[in-house]
């Protein structure tokens, strides 16, 4: 029956690479100078990048605020363009641009209709349609 020597060393060999992992991982002062300075510039990195976020939101806040500032002047000056266009003397002046004028008294005819069951009907139409 033969042995298999090589398979032993092989076990040898992880277990001394194994005791020897703390060695690698132990920080002389050069390697934790090293590490210190690839941590802090990292968060410098990390730092740097929020704060052109948050500016970048920040002018983009100012500008919708700028924004919103013209459309409620705009707001402000069609409400003032409509109240003058729905003024009674303006509507007047024109009516009379286009022609029309005011109704005079023997323009008016009233139509009394009896049998109504409702006392406040209104009836509507023009001069000629309702004159008899």
């Amino acid at each position: 029956m033969a042995v298999n020597t090589q398979r032993i060393s092989n076990i040898e060999g992880a277990r001394a690479r194994r005791l020897a992992l703390p060695r690698y991982l132990r920080l002389d002062g050069g390697r934790f100078l090293l590490g210190l300075v690839a941590i802090l510039s990292i968060m410098s990195l990390i730092l740097l990048a929020q704060t052109g976020v948050v500016a970048t939101k920040g002018y983009a806040i100012s500008a919708l605020e700028a924004e919103k500032t013209a459309l409620l002047r705009e707001r402000s000056l069609l409400q003032e363009r409509q109240a003058r266009a729905q003024s009674l003397e303006r509507i007047r002046r024109r009516a009379e641009q286009i022609g029309l004028r005011p109704i005079t008294d023997d323009q008016v005819r009233y139509i009394e209709i009896e049998g109504t069951d409702e006392a406040d009907e209104v009836i509507t139409g023009t001069v000629e349609e309702l004159a008899p």
